[in-house]
């Protein structure tokens, strides 16, 4: 079966095979042996390395765990992420991500996109806070794929509307706004954040500003740690 995909995770095996973790656009994550990888660059080339968009040929087995990895190309090569400390570490978090959160052999376009986009993003990024910014809003998008989006509108105990000009509590483990009635939650949003948190977790693009960032990061990775057990 030929696919789009890209590599979420390699790990040796034997003395010369490599064992594939792959977001692959028509199958979902999947698990694929890529034989004498490790041996000889000829058959493979550069394409296993993370932040490419790789065209892969897989064989599945009658029986077999693993598929096998036939044939790997370059599809859309993103070397500027190489080059850039803040970009591959922004891309190994949200590969990472997903690598952990979504389901095996499950066909996920909607998470599959949002890396491709993040990872375009990433390659022209001009600044740290460039990538920042570009990390928290694919993970507030993540969340809504996979069905885990925050509430940012409404209290997720009480179900109260929030008014636009109000600010927020937000607890990401509990799915949302908590209310001051409710409670509340340690992690306080203005009226402004919330809003653009809102509109992103929406899959509305480039509103976050770089001060939004850290907090949206912090509520993405704990909704992750509740719902997939992502520390």
């Amino acid at each position: 079966m030929a696919t789009e995909a890209l590599l979420l995770r390699r790990v040796e095996y034997g003395e010369s095979d490599l064992v594939l973790t792959l977001l692959t656009l028509r199958l979902g994550k999947v698990s694929a042996l890529a034989r004498g990888a490790r041996k000889s660059s000829k058959r493979f080339g550069s394409a296993l390395e993370p932040m490419h968009t790789l065209a892969v040929e897989l064989d599945e087995r009658p029986g077999a765990e693993l598929f096998t990895l036939l044939e790997a190309k370059l599809h859309v090569p993103r070397a500027a992420i190489l080059r850039s400390l803040p970009a591959m570490e922004a891309a190994g978090k949200a590969l990472g991500w997903v690598r952990r959160a979504a389901p095996p052999r499950t066909p996920e376009p909607g998470p599959y996109g949002l890396l491709i986009t993040l990872l375009d993003r990433l390659s022209a990024a001009a600044s740290a806070e460039a990538c920042g910014v570009a990390l928290a809003e694919a993970g507030l998008s993540l969340l809504t794929e996979l069905g885990w989006g925050i509430d940012f509108e409404r209290c997720v105990r009480c179900g109260r509307q929030a008014l636009p000009q109000q600010s927020g509590s937000v607890d990401a483990a509990r799915g949302g706004l908590i209310c001051r009635s409710c409670g509340g939650a340690r992690l306080r949003l203005s009226a402004d954040a919330r809003r653009r948190m809102a509109a992103v977790a929406a899959g509305a693009t480039e509103l976050l500003t770089p001060d939004d960032a850290p907090d949206a990061l912090r509520l993405v990775e704990a909704a992750l740690g509740a719902h997939a057990g992502i520390e």
